[in-house]
């Protein structure tokens, strides 16, 4: 008599929460790599990062998505569309993050508005719980979140560096997933290319090198790209700035910052992808680019 196999399961699971909420901290533990840049610095994310976890009955694409936030420009307009698209129309299961040690509820609102007009399960989440010692605290903020938002299936606490939590949230999500084949080929990581998590991962040095409003008028820009050379690997970055001030910021006295960022973007990348690489990166001025919706779209936040 044939076994009763267990029916395979896979689905979009997306991760929302305001800035700095701990989302790519939580999708690269679920990763078990480095996958999104992370920073202690909030809008780390631009656009939405999806990591492929599979198991023997599922594929559960985890889906790392901006900040929730009210738009002041046309970059932020993209984050906040990419949250939209995510949260109202990929999600077949939505996990709530809320830093339990900063909560801040009333900064929610417009959020949890969005998230209980959804059709499908909402999770919450409750992250950075080893920063708050009282489990009372803890208690009483899920009491408090569930009343604003009745509609919550399950409560997990997490404290993704420290993996607490982690395991179980993973496998209640591959539970909840919808009956149906993989959306993704056995043994794919994620959607993106190589040459974009280059970029992030020099933006991600650059959100933690430099200061003030230097991170968020950066955009890096793959120009070059050559892999498989051995010690010949190569890639050559430009990073756009909005102002001429700004240029000397990120070049330094004598070159000293952009060698700092160069070597430490390198490093990242090279255990990212496994393989040595020689980076060049050059700075241009371009006025205003988070406006400019020529160069978005050159940048992939608006589609073609």
């Amino acid at each position: 008599m044939a076994e009763n196999k267990q029916p395979f399961r896979s689905g979009f699971a997306v991760l929302a929460g305001l800035p700095n909420a701990g989302k790519s901290t939580l999708l690269n533990a679920l990763a078990g790599g480095l996958l999104s840049a992370v920073t202690d610095k909030p809008q780390t994310t631009r656009q939405n990062i999806l990591a492929i976890i599979e198991g023997e009955n599922y594929q559960a694409v985890f889906v790392d998505t901006p900040g929730f936030l009210r738009p002041r420009y046309k970059l932020q307009q993209t984050m906040a569309a990419c949250v939209d698209r995510a949260v109202g129309e990929d999600a077949d299961l939505v996990l709530l993050l809320i830093d339990a040690s900063a909560p801040d509820l009333p900064a929610h609102k417009e959020l949890f508005e969005k998230i209980s007009s959804v059709f499908c399960p909402v999770y919450l989440v409750l992250s950075k719980t080893d920063l708050v010692k009282d489990a009372a605290v803890l208690a009483q903020l899920e009491a408090e979140v569930k009343k604003l938002l009745p509609r919550l299936s399950k409560t997990f606490r997490v404290s993704a560096p420290k993996g607490v939590g982690v395991a179980e949230l993973k496998d209640a999500v591959a539970r909840a997933m919808p009956e149906g084949p993989a959306y993704f080929p056995p043994g794919q990581w994620t959607d993106r290319w190589e040459r974009f998590y280059a970029a992030e991962f020099i933006r991600e040095q650059i959100f933690k090198l430099y200061q003030k409003e230097i991170p968020y008028s950066t955009q890096v820009e793959i120009e070059k790209f050559t892999e498989d050379l051995g010690d010949k690997n190569f890639i050559r970055a430009v990073i756009h700035v909005e102002r001429e001030s700004q240029k000397p910021i990120l070049i330094g006295k004598g070159g000293a910052s952009i060698a700092k960022l160069r070597q430490r973007a390198q490093k990242r990348i090279e255990e990212f992808l496994g393989r040595p690489y020689r980076l060049e990166l050059q700075v241009v001025v371009s006025p205003d680019w988070r406006n400019d919706a020529k160069l978005l779209e050159r940048f992939g936040y608006i589609e073609r």
